[in-house]
């Protein structure tokens, strides 16, 4: 009668024993975003990356000594920048064309037809992030790991920046440039000048919200090593590397591209371990 009650505590001790402690942590870092689509559309082709920073918390739960699973929540700046001959913000512009273009025979300004100017333009997208990882790791005291595993992301704003002064072209390698007519032109006197004169150089400096040109939720995927030293029974700091990439579009509608929105990210952090 004494001996299961005996065993049945024992198993209890064990148990306990062995289960492992949960850490918590905090993180900042630096990130390189990119933007990248395999169609080599006119509106995001050509497009470097963009710094930014992360920053955000984890928690992470040993499974055993080797596995364990960490999620976070993340705030992350993504983007790209781009500079030169590319299509052009002019709403305005275009709809003053449109009224002649068709009158000398040429086709009308369109988004699938646009107006392109020499100007630099910067995409930011802000996210929280959510990662459920698994990590595989090897040593105590100085611990090195191996992740991966997929993210969600929501999307908090994005904009467009674009800066500059330039003329505008009808052509993506910058050579038909854009006339107008000419208010002071008449047939029989030379002094008005000629029927069409160029605009010259406009300034295309705006920022722009483009939120609603966007998808809220981003998926993907994220793979990454880390490096880990405990400076006391119950806290470490830590170095993390990763790469993510998205899965889905971030675009809605195909005529402003298919992109994939992707970064390296580099972040040193605190964990400290609960009872």
């Amino acid at each position: 009668l004494l001996y299961a009650p005996l065993t049945f505590s024992q198993n209890n001790d064990e148990e306990a024993s062995e289960k492992k402690p949960i850490k918590i942590g905090v993180k900042a870092g630096y990130s390189l975003g990119n933007l990248t689509d395999n169609n080599d559309n006119i509106y995001t082709k050509e497009y470097e990356s963009k710094s930014g920073l992360d920053v955000g918390v984890q928690v992470t739960f040993p499974i055993n000594d080797r596995i364990s699973i960490q999620t976070e929540v993340n705030y992350t700046d993504r983007g790209a920048t781009r500079a030169g001959v590319q299509p052009a913000p002019s709403d305005e512009l275009s709809g003053m064309l449109n009224q002649f273009l068709p009158l000398v025979g040429m086709p009308l300004v369109t988004d699938e037809n646009p107006l392109y100017a020499n100007f630099e333009s910067e995409f930011d997208i802000d996210y929280i992030e959510v990662p459920v990882l698994v990590q595989f790791g090897w040593g105590d005291d100085l611990r090195f790991h191996v992740e991966a595993g997929p993210y969600i992301g929501y999307m908090l704003c994005a904009t467009q920046n674009t800066m500059g002064m330039s003329e505008f072209y009808y052509d993506e390698g910058g050579n038909a440039e854009v006339m107008v007519p000419n208010p002071y032109y008449s047939p029989g006197n030379p002094a008005g000048g000629p029927q069409f004169v160029p605009i010259g150089a406009q300034d295309v400096t705006a920022e722009t919200d483009i939120s609603d040109d966007l998808r809220t939720v981003n998926f993907g995927g994220i793979v990454g090593v880390g490096l880990s030293k405990n400076i006391s029974d119950k806290s470490s700091l830590f170095l993390n590397a990763r790469g993510s990439y998205g899965f889905t579009t971030i675009q809605f509608d195909e005529t402003f591209g298919q992109s994939h929105i992707g970064s390296v990210v580099f972040s040193l952090g605190y964990a400290y371990t609960l009872d």
